[in-house]
């Protein structure tokens, strides 16, 4: 530790001492708290643009800036949420509390955001939309940054943190794949009148209650039976200040670490052009691919096996290879296969939608990505931890929620301008009409002009993914090693 910060060092201890792993039941309900970020992402990162601009008919500008604009306040509220998680002193420890406090709200206002009254349009539609936007991020946030944090507690182990990151995206991938399987094939499904039954705005009704029940239920359910882990986990010797000053030092603090700047930096961007890209999918699937909600929801199934590969693999993968490389190969590996499926269907290659080969193959190229994202997403929880001990090495502080937090700050934040991006390319750059649907016949994917269809492809799968090579070489610089983070780990208990 430096000299320096041999005075202001927080002591940390645990009222118990954990004899042996995390339970196999703790790992599952740890993991269950990927359940509301997993709808939400469904919700508002699949549907709630092309609800907005193609069933209510709102300018596809006006609705990525609101969405932008949420993301960023979200951002904002990411490390002040993390530092008053890493310094609250409670009974029920320094995260239950907050997770416990928004589960419900966010249910309410994501419910709230697919539901507006009917009359309202233009700016009053843009001001209902932006507000419980704002508030279900809001809430989300409250209970995600500190439910994030856990993972550097539950274990110090190097290895072990990895198994814990991929028991979370194990269950967030299988609930993603499972929930838009159902979602898509029964709450989405055609019509004589809407074939495509993401286009009937009959379907969203009760859309945004279901997601809403949904979100609470899985916080509730992480929350309540993790709650027997507390006595585990660390808790501040003397309950520190929770006054602006000091959380604002705290955040200073964590940005000191080299390696920490780097995977900051490299998310940073990745998730910038993930923002952009995330816009785009919904209209690719539905107007580009013509894809019936149906067959979006089997592809969606196609993926379940994605994420159980990725949890089997996951492990012998790290201990063969730092994480930095890993993280590097998954990058590149998602770049390319998001242009190749593209380019097949472009040079004809690819099957028409009428062959029996046109879902399966569409489906690996589904289930590759998402293996390589539910990889990637286990190495960065994982990187975060390490994080999390390295400061402690050199700072003397436990920051697990302002880490977890800069990362999901930079996320948000760079994301937002993504979303935004999107929302101008769609409508100044592609020309993408507004209100496509109009409740007249559904047709609207047959009707798009082919020189739009063309600019939004190659918009999506070209010019802006082709930017992952940033970060793809970037996160290379990172220098934390499993010897490094192992003897640390060593000093630390010895200390």
């Amino acid at each position: 530790m430096n000299a320096e910060n041999r005075g202001t060092a927080i002591g940390y201890s645990r009222e118990l001492e954990r004899v042996g792993p995390v339970s196999v039941r703790t790992k599952l309900f740890y993991a269950a708290g990927e359940g509301p970020g997993a709808y939400m992402n469904l919700a508002i990162g699949g549907l709630l643009l092309l609800y907005y601009n193609q069933i209510l008919g709102a300018n596809a500008a006006h609705v990525s800036t609101a969405l932008g604009l949420a993301l960023l306040l979200d951002a904002v509220s990411d490390p002040l949420v993390g530092a008053f998680s890493d310094r609250l002193k409670f009974k029920l420890g320094r995260r239950h509390p907050l997770m416990y406090a928004a589960s419900v709200p966010m249910g309410v206002f994501i419910s709230l955001l697919f539901s507006p009254p009917s009359e309202l349009e233009g700016t009053m539609l843009i001001a209902w939309l932006l507000v419980f936007l704002v508030l279900t991020r809001l809430t989300f946030t409250v209970f995600s940054v500190p439910w994030s944090a856990l993972i550097a507690e539950l274990s110090e182990d190097y290895g072990e943190r990895t198994v814990i990151a991929s028991y979370r995206i194990l269950l967030g991938s299988l609930l993603t794949a499972v929930s838009a399987f159902l979602i898509y094939t029964f709450w989405f499904s055609g019509s004589e009148q809407f074939p495509q039954g993401q286009l009937n705005p009959l379907n969203y009704e009760s859309f945004g209650p279901l997601i809403g029940v949904l979100m609470t239920s899985w916080a509730l359910v992480s929350t309540h039976f993790t709650k027997r882990e507390i006595p585990y986990l660390l808790v501040p010797d003397q309950k520190p200040s929770t006054s602006f000053s000091a959380i604002f030092t705290l955040i200073y603090s964590a940005l000191r670490s080299r390696n920490y700047r780097i995977v900051l930096i490299s998310i940073l961007i990745f998730f910038g052009i993930l923002g952009t890209l995330g816009q785009f999918d919904m209209y690719v699937n539905t107007y580009f691919w013509k894809l019936t909600g149906e067959q979006m929801g089997i592809i969606g199934l196609f993926t379940i096996i994605a994420p159980v590969l990725a949890f089997s693999l996951a492990s012998p993968i790290q201990a063969r290879f730092q994480k930095q490389h890993i993280l590097s190969f998954v990058l590149l590996g998602q770049m390319i296969l998001s242009m190749a499926v593209v380019l097949f269907r472009l040079g004809g290659i690819f099957p028409v939608n009428e062959s029996a080969f046109f879902l399966p193959l569409l489906g690996g190229f589904s289930i590759a990505g998402t293996f390589l994202s539910a990889v990637g997403a286990m190495i960065v929880f994982s990187m975060t931890a390490d994080l999390a001990d390295e400061q402690e090495y050199t700072y003397g502080t436990r920051q697990e929620g302002v880490l977890a937090s800069g990362i999901a700050f930079s996320t948000k934040a760079v994301s937002s301008l993504g979303v935004v991006i999107a929302g101008f390319l769609l409508q100044y750059f592609v020309g993408f009409p507004a209100g496509s649907v109009g409740g007249a016949g559904g047709q609207a994917s047959a009707d798009i002009d082919p020189d739009v269809l063309f600019r939004l492809v190659i918009t999506d799968a070209i010019i802006v993914n082709s930017l992952i090579l940033i970060p793809a070489f970037l996160i290379r610089k990172y220098s934390l090693s499993s010897d490094q983070v192992r003897n640390m780990q060593k000093e630390l208990r010895g200390r």
